[in-house]
C-alpha cells in the first residue's frame, strides 16, 4: 500500500498505530494557546481542506507549512482565538457539492463556495458534529444539522449525543471521534459497540457501502479527526 499523509492529534499512540496500519504517515498537529485547551490540538479545528490543492490553516501550524507546500497545497493562514465564535472558523463540512456551516462563526465561505450548495445550520462546531459518509450521506448528533440535511434530500442518521469522551468537557463529538479512510472504511477512535445506536450505525453504513472499524479497549474519544493531505 502506498503511504500518504494525515495530520492528527498525537496524544494517543494506539490511534497512530491503527492509522499507520491503514497506510498513513502521521504528522502531528501543533498545540495552540489560542484555542480552548481541550481542543487545542484538534485537526478539525486547526485545518480545513477545501480542494485537493487548497487548505486553510491556523497560523499556529506554521511548522507544517513546509510539508503542505511539498504536497502542492496553496496555504491560506487563518487566525483563531479562544471562544466558540472565534475558534470554529474552520470547523466546516465540505463535500464536492455542499458546504454545511454556521456563517455567524465560520470563515468567509464566499472564498470556497464555487458551485457548492450552502446548507446553513446553527451549530458552529459543524465538522465536529458530523460524519461525512459520502457526498450525500451523513451521521450527526445535532438535530438542527439532521433536519437541514433531510430537508434538502440528503441521507442522514441522527444519533444520541453524550457518548463520546473529551477531557475538559462533559462530552465530545462523533465527527471528531471518527474518520473515513480511503473512501471505504469508517474508523471510530474507540469502542463504537458501546454506543446505544451501534446497530443503526452499522446498518446505515452497510447500506451505503461503507465498512466500519473501531479501536477496541478504549472509550469512544473525540481527538479532532484527521486531515488527509
Amino acid at each position: 500500500m502506498n503511504k500518504h499523509y494525515c495530520i492528527v492529534n498525537f496524544e494517543n499512540s494506539k490511534i497512530l498505530s491503527i492509522l499507520e496500519n491503514y497506510g498513513y504517515n502521521c504528522i502531528p498537529t501543533i498545540k495552540s494557546d489560542n484555542i480552548s485547551q481541550p481542543i487545542s490540538n484538534h485537526a478539525d479545528v486547526l485545518y480545513l481542506k477545501t480542494d485537493n490543492n487548497e487548505i486553510y490553516v491556523s497560523s499556529c501550524q506554521s511548522n507544517n507549512y513546509k510539508l503542505l507546500h511539498e504536497n502542492k497545497y496553496k496555504i491560506n493562514p487563518i487566525s483563531l482565538n479562544i471562544g466558540y465564535k472565534y475558534e470554529s472558523k474552520l470547523n466546516i463540512v465540505i463535500t464536492e457539492n455542499k458546504i454545511i456551516c454556521n456563517t455567524k462563526t465560520c470563515m468567509d465561505i464566499s472564498k470556497i463556495k464555487k458551485n457548492r450548495e450552502i446548507v446553513l445550520v446553527n451549530q458552529g462546531y459543524t465538522k465536529c458534529s458530523t460524519i461525512v459518509v459520502n457526498n450525500n450521506c451523513f451521521i450527526t448528533e445535532d438535530i438542527g444539522i439532521y433536519n437541514k440535511l433531510n430537508a434538502i434530500g440528503a441521507k442522514c442518521l441522527l444519533i444520541e449525543k453524550g457518548y463520546v469522551k473529551l477531557d475538559g468537557y462533559d462530552y465530545g463529538f462523533i465527527g471528531g471521534a471518527s474518520t473515513i479512510l480511503n473512501s471505504e472504511t469508517l474508523l471510530f477512535f474507540g469502542d463504537i459497540t458501546q454506543h446505544p445506536q451501534y446497530n443503526n450505525i452499522i446498518t446505515f453504513c452497510k447500506y451505503n457501502n461503507i465498512e466500519v472499524d473501531y479501536i477496541k479497549d478504549m472509550p469512544l474519544t473525540d481527538i479532532g479527526g484527521i486531515v488527509e493531505i
